[in-house]
């Protein structure tokens, strides 16, 4: 039987692992890394800065096959983004000044009293069975017993009914240049 956990430093790899999987057809992670080698090697730093400090504060959780992953951060969370400035000049140099402007979107867009959903992957292979509305609802348990807000952005259309499904509503599209339409997503504190 499936079960949802909090992932420890030593499955953080198991995370890293999963979310690669996953976000290999991402439409926004594409977008800022369509070679695939850079995406391998860049997504993987991406993944582990995000996956490190989830991990610090008790926040990322996921299947306990490690098929499926979600990195939380709580309100008021300043994520740390250093570990990562060396990718940033594999950005494709064409779309590099509209990456900006989606980052500079997230940055504005992003309540800060809400609870933050980085990441959420289920491996490619456990795909519609179940996982990620599961990885949700567990996740939204426990920021439900907080009474607090949960919110995210999604480039995936697939996703989209799976969040709405769990309560969150679209509040702002996001879409410059050549890139994926984003979509960042809120859902009120219960």
């Amino acid at each position: 039987m499936t079960k949802i956990i909090n992932f420890t430093d030593e499955e953080q790899a198991a995370a890293v692992n999963t979310l690669l999987l996953a976000f290999s057809i991402d439409p926004f992670q594409r977008y800022l890394m369509p070679n695939s080698s850079v995406f391998l090697k860049n997504s993987a730093i991406w993944f582990n800065n995000a996956a490190s400090q989830s991990i610090s504060i008790n926040s990322l959780m996921g299947t306990n096959d490690h098929s499926g992953v979600a990195i939380w951060f709580p309100p008021n969370y300043t994520v740390e983004f250093d570990a990562i400035e060396e990718t940033l000049n594999d950005l494709p140099e064409n779309s590099k000044k509209d990456i900006f402007r989606y980052f500079k979107e997230f940055e504005v867009s992003k309540p800060k009293e809400a609870w933050y959903l980085e990441y959420l992957g289920v491996d490619p292979n456990n795909h519609s069975r179940g996982l990620g509305s599961l990885i949700l609802k567990k996740s939204l348990e426990k920021i439900d017993r907080l009474h607090q807000s949960a919110y995210l952005e999604s480039s995936n259309p697939r996703n989209m009914t799976l969040y709405e499904r769990h309560g969150f509503e679209t509040i702002k599209k996001i879409q410059f240049g050549e890139g994926p339409p984003m979509h960042t997503m809120y859902r009120e504190a219960r």
